[in-house]
């Protein structure tokens, strides 16, 4: 739990999935959230292996994350969680 359970880690991964994202595409599916905190979460998950990082050769330069090999595990259970969270009564949410 301490690998994934910071604030907006899980939401991170998850609009991760699909593929490279870059950092302000990522800020804006992840509505709620300041740069300064995705920027934090995402250092971290560098750190853990979860996420890499490549900087773009463009001008001007910008950086997209991907879900790594390792993240990419915690997909499974991150699905069975929106499942389970869709599945709760209502007022729960």
């Amino acid at each position: 739990m301490r690998i994934i359970g910071g604030k907006w880690t899980g939401s991170i991964l998850w609009h991760l999935r699909d593929g490279p994202v870059r950092f302000n595409d990522l800020s804006r599916m992840i509505g709620g959230a300041s740069k300064k905190m995705i920027a934090e979460r995402l250092r971290q998950l560098e750190e853990q292996g979860l996420v890499a990082r490549q900087v773009m050769d463009t001008a001007p330069i910008s950086v997209q994350y991907s879900i790594t090999e390792f993240g990419g595990t915690a997909l499974g259970f991150l699905d069975e969680l929106r499942k389970w969270s869709e599945e709760l009564p209502n007022g729960l949410t």
